[in-house]
């Protein structure tokens, strides 16, 4: 005699209601692929409290609702989690049904029950992002405007000139300004969209933010309350977040030098032969030498073009002088291929390359030029002129 898979099911009901809330509002931030998390619903329920969650990485919707505890729980008040397949709502009409859901060895499998049809899919094995953490990271300055009217300007900000052909997303600053939410879309060879909207409160200016403006169109197309929280952050890097009533969305920025940036991660990845590279606090890459001496590698993007600083400090806690001008005017005569300068109180060796044009044989080149330098001069300057430090600055 064979033996019986043993299972647990947890049934939740889902009304008409809370069905055509969910869709209404979250299949802005749902992923366009099943086959990750971010194609799925996220559906929390702690007792008759419910959270429905969808983030495509870009933006991440959260609406609150209340139901029915689900039933067949040990402990009512525990939090049950499930990742819901989005294939169960989509091009159907909401209807009251129940949502079963079955745990046994062979993973959790989840049946939609409308009326007396019943559609079964496995659940998503993967985890979900940590979208407590997403929410958390919106911070600086709230304020409160007029939802259509808002959207109205949103919408005028996401239109593209004539002639410039079509866009999938259309970038826009996003700021607080004179009391005002200032809205800014430039174009190349187009004058820029520039929209100017009330608040309905008090307002401390912000600095632009860059957001696709179609997807927070698209965050703000089904809200029906009046007014809408919108906080923008003090850091152009941290995300916009917009909250109505239960409704709660997260836009994050955009990183304008993201193709940039993933070049030279690819490219120091390439020379020092590492899986990966990250920042440092300072938003540096640091690398290590064999002589014991501290480079690091800069996306400088204050600058036009955006280039990438390749620098090392040679000494710290250095004076101004005219011997010490003198000492690096010297040393700048016979060096190639690298500058060494003062700034911020420290010597530096420097070498700066267009970002945009960045091959592996400069990356390569700019680092060896630099560490030489540092192993040159490094003790030096650091015992004529200043202390040793390799702490990082600000490069010129």
């Amino acid at each position: 005699m064979e033996a019986t898979e043993s299972s647990e099911t947890v049934t939740l009901y889902i009304s008409a209601d809370e069905w055509r809330d969910i869709t209404t509002w979250m299949y802005a931030s749902l992923g366009f692929d099943e086959h990750s998390p971010s194609g799925h619903f996220l559906l929390e329920c702690e007792g008759s409290k419910r959270t429905w969650v969808t983030s495509d990485g870009e933006q991440t919707t959260v609406v609150n609702s209340s139901g029915t505890t689900p039933h067949g729980l040990s402990d009512p008040t525990e939090r049950f989690t499930v990742l819901v397949n989005s294939r169960f709502f989509r091009h159907r009409s909401p209807v009251d049904s129940t949502l079963r859901v079955t745990t046994s060895e062979g993973g959790r499998r989840q049946t939609l029950i409308t009326d007396e049809v019943e559609m079964t899919l496995p659940e998503h094995p993967a985890e979900f992002c940590d979208w407590r953490s997403i929410l958390s990271a919106v911070s600086g300055e709230s304020v409160e405007v007029d939802t259509g009217m808002f959207r109205e300007a949103c919408t005028a900000a996401s239109v593209v000139p004539l002639g410039a052909g079509s866009a999938d997303a259309v970038h826009a600053w996003v700021s607080i300004q004179d009391g005002r939410v200032h809205l800014e879309s430039p174009w190349i060879e187009y004058p820029s969209t520039v929209i100017d909207v009330p608040v309905l409160t008090s307002a401390i200016d912000t600095v632009p933010v860059l957001i696709d403006v179609k997807r927070l169109v698209s965050l703000l197309e089904p809200i029906d309350l009046g007014r809408t929280t919108l906080r923008l952050p003090r850091d152009p890097l941290l995300p916009v977040g917009l909250s109505a009533g239960d409704f709660e969305a997260v836009l994050m920025p955009t990183d304008r030098w993201g193709g940039e940036r993933r070049r030279l991660e690819e490219l120091l990845c390439e020379f020092l032969q590492l899986e990966s590279v990250s920042t440092d606090d300072d938003g540096d890459y640091p690398v290590a030498t064999p002589e014991g001496h501290d480079l690091y590698v800069r996306l400088h993007t204050a600058s036009e073009p955006v280039c990438v600083q390749v620098f090392s400090v040679l000494a710290s806690n250095v004076d101004p002088s005219p011997e010490l001008f003198e000492e690096l005017n010297s040393i700048n005569s016979s060096a190639a291929h690298v500058k060494v300068l003062w700034a911020g109180r420290a010597v530096m060796a420097e070498v700066d390359l267009v970002a945009g044009t960045l091959d592996p044989a400069e990356i390569a080149n700019a680092l060896e030029v630099v560490r030489h330098t540092a192993d040159r001069f490094h003790g030096i300057l650091a015992a004529f002129f200043g202390s040793f430090d390799s702490t990082p600055t600000e490069g010129s």
